[in-house]
Order: C-alpha cells, then sequence, then structure tokens
C-alpha cells in the first residue's frame, strides 16, 4: 500500500511530465500552477515544505538574528528534513519579501535574471517609503541570498540538492553606493518544491499585512485543505519562538487567531485545551 508520500512524488512527477518540465531546463513558475490562478495578481506563493517548517521564525525584533550551520530545522512532518545553514531568517520581513521577489519573476524561466527596484519592492509590501525600510529590504535580500536550503523527505522526494532562496543578483548604486535596482535569479531547482500543487497561496494584501505570528499561523492552515487541529507547542516550534510561558504563548496566539478572523482567511479560529482548532473558508 501506497503511503501519502509515495503518492504525493507519483503527482509531483506526473505533474511535471503533463507539463511538458525537464527538471535539467529552466522553467517559469507561472507555467506550474492550475489555470485558475495562474495570472492572478492577488495570490503569492510558497512551497508546503517552507510553509509547514521554522524556516521562517518569530522573534523579538530587538533579539540578534543566529547565524545557523547545517541546522536541522523543525518540520511538522517528521518524515520531512530540512537542514539550514545561513542568517536566521523571520516572518516579520525575509518571508514576505521573498514571496514578493518570486512574484516578481513567475514569468521568467527560473535560473533567468528578472529586474525590480527597491522602492517598488518596498511599496509591495506596504512598507513606508524611507530610508530605513530601503535597508530592511536590502538586509533582507542580502540574507535570502546567504543561504543553503537542503529539504528531503524519507520516501517522496529521492534525489535531494541544496538551493538557496536567491541564486544570485547584481545591482544598481545610486550615488551614496545604495542599491536601488535589482537583477535577480531563483535556482532552477525550486521547481520540485512547487510541482504538483504542493505549495500553498495566499492572498497577498491580506497576508502581507498580517502579524508574523498570525502569518506562520496562515501559512500552517493554508498548507492544508483541511487543517487539523495543532498542538500549541508544535507550532512554537513551528515559529521557533523562544517563549517558554504557555500562558504567555497561548494568549499570542489567540491574539493571532483573532487577527485571522478579523481579516476573514479563516471562518472562526480558537484556542482550547492547549490546541489551535480553526475552521476555514470553502475554497473555490
Amino acid at each position: 500500500m501506497k503511503s501519502s508520500l509515495d503518492v504525493d512524488e507519483f503527482h509531483r512527477r506526473t505533474f511535471l511530465q503533463r507539463k511538458g518540465i525537464n527538471q535539467s531546463k529552466p522553467f517559469q513558475l507561472d507555467l506550474i500552477f492550475p489555470e485558475t490562478i495562474g495570472q492572478r495578481t492577488d495570490l503569492r506563493h510558497i512551497p508546503n515544505d517552507y510553509c509547514r517548517s521554522s524556516l521562517f521564525t518569530v522573534r523579538n525584533k530587538r533579539e540578534p538574528r543566529k547565524t545557523l550551520m547545517h541546522k536541522k530545522l523543525f518540520h511538522y512532518n517528521e518524515t520531512v528534513t530540512i537542514i539550514y545553514s545561513g542568517f536566521e531568517l523571520r516572518a516579520e520581513d525575509d518571508e514576505i519579501i521573498w514571496l514578493q521577489i518570486l512574484y516578481y519573476g513567475k514569468d521568467v524561466p527560473l535560473g533567468e535574471s528578472f529586474d525590480f527596484s527597491i522602492k517598488n519592492l518596498v511599496r509591495d509590501l506596504n512598507w513606508s517609503k524611507n530610508g530605513h525600510y530601503y535597508d530592511k529590504a536590502r538586509q533582507c535580500i542580502s540574507r535570502l541570498k546567504a543561504n543553503e536550503i537542503l529539504a528531503s523527505s524519507q520516501k517522496a522526494y529521492g534525489k535531494s540538492e541544496a538551493v538557496s532562496l536567491i541564486q544570485n543578483y547584481t545591482v544598481i548604486n545610486d550615488q551614496e553606493g545604495n542599491p536601488t535596482h535589482y537583477r535577480v535569479s531563483i535556482d532552477p531547482n525550486l521547481i520540485v518544491l512547487f510541482a504538483g500543487n504542493t505549495f500553498t497561496s495566499h492572498k497577498w494584501e491580506l497576508y502581507r499585512d498580517l502579524s508574523p505570528v498570525s502569518r506562520r499561523l496562515a501559512d500552517y492552515i493554508e498548507s492544508h485543505k483541511h487543517p487539523y487541529p495543532l498542538a500549541l507547542e508544535k507550532f512554537r516550534e513551528m515559529c521557533d519562538s523562544k517563549d517558554t510561558s504557555l500562558t504567555s504563548w497561548r494568549q499570542t496566539v489567540g491574539k493571532a487567531c483573532k487577527e485571522l478572523v478579523d481579516a476573514k482567511i479563516v471562518a472562526t479560529a480558537e484556542v482550547s485545551s492547549d490546541q489551535i482548532f480553526v475552521s476555514a473558508f470553502s475554497r473555490k
């Protein structure tokens, strides 16, 4: 009897074959999206394996970011392993910047370059247009380049290859030496994490304006067709939060649940018996 992971791998391979995708050649992301979402401008997309892991953490802004070397990250599914090297990435900024950069490049074959300006990036994130946020965005881009992620599964993936969230970039600088325009390329191997509908689509304007904890909870919820109750401790590990007080964490997650309901991302969400219970809207 085949496991769900075997089925996922079968779907991934047949999906790539049906789309005529040769994994040894670059292929653009929008061509693997279902026709119903391929050209939508209101969605941003992220691999399920990243949604369900602690790749993007939730920490106090004043807490220095760690530098990790060959660190095994938490993943909701024990059969999936993600090994990470690089600067700590956070849901507060790195996650949404990466999703927006992927959106800029969705019509370009993976591995080929595309351009964007730092001003447009900050605008599309709904951040204030000033020097602080331009520098913040530049720092995020540097972190997204300076990492290595090796995702593998005991059954589903077979061959695994390490990727960086941004493969490479060049910049045009202003008179003060600050980068103003970027030419970026995305690793072609990311196609495997998206193929076979193994990705999550977020409604951008709602998702980008969430608090970091709410954003990570949305990652978990929307990466499941029918989200199971999620233990508070598992979700804390998924956020890699350092809040060791169960009472405090329960209150934080309770606020995140309310935020998702108020944003109409879910119909209901609550914490009960130290588990998160969610009722999602029907998906069309």
